[in-house]
């Protein structure tokens, strides 16, 4: 039945695309197969499949189907979320369509010139929180037009950490960058060339955590 659990009614007629796809995977609009939108499986580590638009997956699909699969919302039952502290807890993007509950995905380490790592897409909320019967809503729909967000570590010498993957066309984008850990260091600035690479400089040699936004 229509809007109770799954919001059926609210499908989308979509094209799978290359890998199929599971149920409550996350799913990403990547292009167009004639009139249809093509997705395939979200992945917080690749810029071409964490920007959007995002779906959810109401139920398992094989590549190459035309099929009413893509939902803006569905409710996830009988799942692990102990992980979380309570209810209302971020659910992230992972990859291959999967997510994280209760923790953000892990800060790149960049010890040279290197690719941005994972992005925190927040794709839904935590509404109950147990070991095997645990409960959360999907609504990935809400990080279409949120940042990109990313955090990284400096992990050898010197004050500057430059991360690969980001597009030409991000150049000059607004780039938010602030220390995670709240020490002296702090940042002298972030700019992304036209190349697609991220540089954050920071004050002096550090092995900090930096967060940053990049808006576009």
């Amino acid at each position: 039945r229509p809007g109770v659990t799954k919001h059926r009614s609210n499908a989308t007629k979509v094209y799978v695309g290359t890998g199929g796809c599971a149920a409550n995977d996350i799913l990403v609009a990547t292009g167009m197969q004639g009139d249809f939108l093509s997705v395939v499986a979200a992945d917080n580590t690749d810029i071409t499949k964490c920007r959007g638009p995002f779906f959810v997956a109401d139920y398992a699909a094989a590549a190459g189907e035309y099929t009413a699969v893509a939902l803006p919302m569905k409710t996830i039952t009988g799942v692990a979320t102990n992980a979380a502290t309570g209810v209302g807890d971020a659910v992230y993007l992972s990859t291959g369509g999967d997510v994280i509950v209760g923790a953000l995905p892990a800060a790149i380490t960049a010890t040279t010139e290197q690719a941005f790592g994972t992005l925190d897409i927040r794709v839904g909320r935590v509404t109950k929180v147990h070991a095997t019967e645990g409960a959360y809503v999907l609504e990935p729909g809400v990080a279409n037009g949120a940042p990109l967000v990313g955090r990284v570590t400096r992990g050898g010498t010197g004050a500057t950490m430059v991360l690969t993957g980001f597009t030409a066309e991000l150049e000059d984008a607004p780039v938010v960058c602030t220390n995670s850990k709240g020490s002296s260091q702090y940042v002298l600035g972030a700019n992304i060339a036209s190349n697609g690479k991220l540089t954050i400089t920071a004050s002096a040699n550090t092995t900090d955590t930096f967060t940053y936004a990049i808006f576009a």
